[in-house]
């Protein structure tokens, strides 16, 4: 393989050696269904990989965890539209469960909100928030892996919070 798919397929296969296992399980625990992480995490590669212009994307693993999110949110929404259909109508004598629309709406503006907060961040101190907040990763590996002290690291991740709070505080909610 050559050219530009043949980059992005090696970049893909980069991506599901090194963060397959990650994937998984934040799907498993955004949709609270283990057995489907796998699956789910698969079609998250996929859609990464269908990209027509993959070799564009700055930050990849990024994109992947958004990708999968996405993909856990529309597994998670399938199923309830699923449950729903298979109960049948409403009853309506029983309260209504779970969030409010408005409460939902206002979790995923906050969200976006969020997600923007990050992507503004600048390229190494968002790569030090990710790999700490959604790797997981200590801040030696951290380290070891950018090529930095895990002091820069704590600097790097405090940078990240303070801008990512500030960004917040000037966004506020429609």
């Amino acid at each position: 393989m050559s050219g530009p798919v043949g980059t992005w397929a090696r970049k893909i296969a980069e991506l599901f050696d090194s963060h397959r296992l990650r994937v998984e399980r934040a799907i498993a625990r955004r949709t609270g269904d283990p057995q489907s992480a796998g699956d789910l995490a698969q079609d998250a590669f996929l859609r990464l990989a269908r990209l027509p212009d993959g070799e564009a994307v700055q930050n990849p693993a990024g994109l992947l965890f958004v990708v999968a999110d996405r993909v856990a949110l529309d597994h998670c929404r399938a199923t309830k539209r699923r449950r729903r259909h298979e109960a049948g109508p409403p009853d309506e004598d029983l309260p209504a469960t779970g969030p409010t629309a408005e409460a939902v709406i206002e979790r995923n503006e906050t969200m976006a909100r969020l997600r923007g907060a990050i992507d503004a961040l600048p390229p190494k101190t968002r790569s030090v928030f990710l790999l700490y907040h959604v790797d997981g990763l200590p801040y030696r590996a951290i380290g070891e892996r950018l090529g930095i002290s895990p002091r820069t690291v704590e600097y790097h991740l405090r940078a990240a919070l303070e801008q990512c709070r500030s960004h917040m505080k000037r966004r506020p909610p429609r």
